[in-house]
């Protein structure tokens, strides 16, 4: 494997985003947990952000064993990262959770998707690693009744919605600009406008289950 990360191979590259993104999630959940308006929502969301650390140590062992400056690598992707906090700011608790729910779960949908054209060694590193399953119940049980219940809300969550995944598209498309080695494991760069379309649908039916439009 490639010792530098000038001309990092693909592997390594995604690593590094299967690391980094695993701590970008951490970070999203304690901010949520943060956030919370009672202490029981507090303590479930910080056992999810606690579990997005607790799954990166193989990749990421085996990452600063076999990369020349892994750290290098893993921080190349902070402010893909950072651009979502800071262009997806919410107004409230309803907005963070949605917020969430779409960026946390589209990142996983992005890895998963990568992971599935990638030799089996890495799939190895990285499985049983996806679980933002338990995230996806609990959002819906917080939104669903108040969505429910609240038309002016429900309208201004879907509203939310198509523009936190507007944003994380355009992410998707910096990604791909910036480590053009992942579009090994996208099909290539036509393989890239299809691996959206893709996620996109994903995040409709994702929203659906909050009686949301996309």
């Amino acid at each position: 494997m490639t010792q530098s990360v000038p001309g990092i191979d693909a592997a390594a590259e995604y690593l590094g985003l299967f690391v980094y993104g695993s701590v970008g999630s951490f970070a999203l959940l304690a901010q949520d947990a943060s956030y919370a308006p009672n202490i029981r929502d507090r303590i479930v969301l910080s056992r999810m952000a606690a579990a997005e650390l607790a799954d990166i140590d193989p990749a990421e062992k085996f990452g600063k064993a076999q990369v020349g400056d892994f750290d290098a690598l893993m921080q190349s992707y902070r402010d893909l990262i950072s651009d979502f906090l800071l262009r997806a700011v919410p107004r409230d608790w309803w907005e963070r959770l949605v917020r969430s729910y779409v960026g946390y779960h589209l990142l996983e949908d992005l890895l998963v998707e990568l992971a599935g054209a990638a030799p089996e060694w890495v799939r190895a590193l990285t499985e049983g690693t996806f679980n933002a399953s338990a995230h996806a119940e609990w959002t819906v049980q917080q939104l669903q009744e108040v969505v429910d219940d609240e038309p002016q809300l429900s309208a201004r969550l879907a509203l939310w919605g198509r523009r936190v995944m507007g944003e994380c598209v355009l992410l998707v498309q910096k990604l791909f600009l910036e480590h053009p080695a992942l579009l090994e494991y996208a099909g290539g760069a036509d393989g890239v406008h299809a691996l959206i379309g893709r996620l996109q649908a994903e995040h409709s039916r994702r929203l659906s289950r909050l009686g949301l439009a996309s």
